[in-house]
């Protein structure tokens, strides 16, 4: 769907947490704040942050022919209903992180778009951002040499919130901070995973509390990751190589990166460019595939979005967590 000439008009579908920490972006980045839809929320949220126009239900919100982009922030399990609902009403999605609950769901709605010829993005945000190519270009200079394996954690105490603790709504640790691991590992380590270990201790509801992940890559490399929804942990990131290691300050949204030889001295640090707040570049990245008439997004496209939903199916098999509605 071609966008708006004039106007990068966005649509908010769900009015959470995470959709007040995005808005005050909007405008400084270039977008407008076009529409929100809540059920409750609504009016509220668009007089808070400046939206033109709220609705009170997905559908009303869906029928307005000015949207070009609708970015979905509502819970885990309802990401498979409202992404299908957008691009059955013939509009552009960014879909809050996890993408869906399972593969399956996920793969259904890559093939939608594809037959729509509708963007469909997954926000990630992480994965849009410049750290991502500053490592990149670090590890094709061979300042660390080959990986050997990549280390990750992420872990804030936020049990106390119902989506997190909900087997119905698709909580637990893996879908909400334990996805910044599996990607920052993905990032860099492109081969065949061919072995998944994973454990976790789990809530009286059933869902992950805290996780530990072993990734065993075809190349031989490895990837260590843990994530935790009790805790707090210092939210590191490290790949280590055959000549020495990078280390990240924060997976999540990092402000720093150093390179360590093999004699464990400090060659080199990098400062994450200045920011607004980190979300415009998954957006920029949206506007940007839109208007080379592209239906996804360079830095996490189709393949990588199923990839990963394939992978924390896995990873949950080997947990033993299984969401209600599977």
């Amino acid at each position: 769907m071609p966008i708006n000439s004039k106007r990068k008009n966005v649509a908010f579908l769900g009015a959470g947490s995470i959709a007040n920490k995005i808005a005050p972006m909007l405008k400084q980045a270039g977008f407008h704040p076009y529409a929100v839809g809540s059920l409750s929320r609504a009016k509220d949220f668009a007089l808070m942050h400046g939206f033109e126009k709220f609705y009170t239900n997905y559908e009303e919100l869906l029928k307005d022919q000015n949207i070009d982009l609708v970015y979905i922030n509502t819970p885990h399990s309802l990401h498979y209903e409202h992404i299908k609902l957008c691009l059955e009403n013939h509009k552009n999605v960014l879909c809050e992180k996890s993408f869906t609950l399972n593969f399956k769901q996920a793969k259904e709605l890559v093939e939608l778009a594809r037959a729509k010829n509708l963007l469909l993005a997954e926000a990630i945000w992480t994965r849009y951002m410049p750290y991502i190519d500053i490592i990149k270009d670090l590890l094709a200079k061979d300042l660390i040499g080959e990986i050997v394996s990549i280390e990750a954690n992420l872990a804030y105490n936020v049990k106390h919130k119902n989506r997190i603790t909900s087997l119905e709504l698709g909580g637990g640790a893996l879908l909400d901070v334990g996805v910044y691991t599996l990607n920052f590992a993905l990032s860099f380590l492109k081969d065949e995973i061919k072995n998944v270990i994973a454990t976790c201790k789990k809530m009286p509801s059933g869902v992950d509390e805290s996780n530990g992940i072993i990734l065993e890559f075809d190349t031989g490399a490895f990837a260590f990751l843990n994530s935790s929804v009790t805790a707090i942990s210092d939210r590191k990131g490290v790949i280590n190589g055959t000549k020495g290691y990078i280390c990240v300050d924060n997976i999540n949204n990092p402000s720093l990166i150093k390179v360590y030889d093999k004699e464990r001295k400090l060659i080199k640090d990098c400062v994450v460019p200045t920011q607004i707040n980190g979300f415009e570049y998954e957006f920029q990245a949206c506007f940007k595939a839109l208007e080379q008439n592209k239906i996804e997004c360079d830095a996490m496209n189709h393949e990588e979005i199923l990839k990963m939903m394939n992978l924390m199916d896995r990873v949950r098999e080997k947990m033993g967590v299984k969401f209600t509605s599977e």
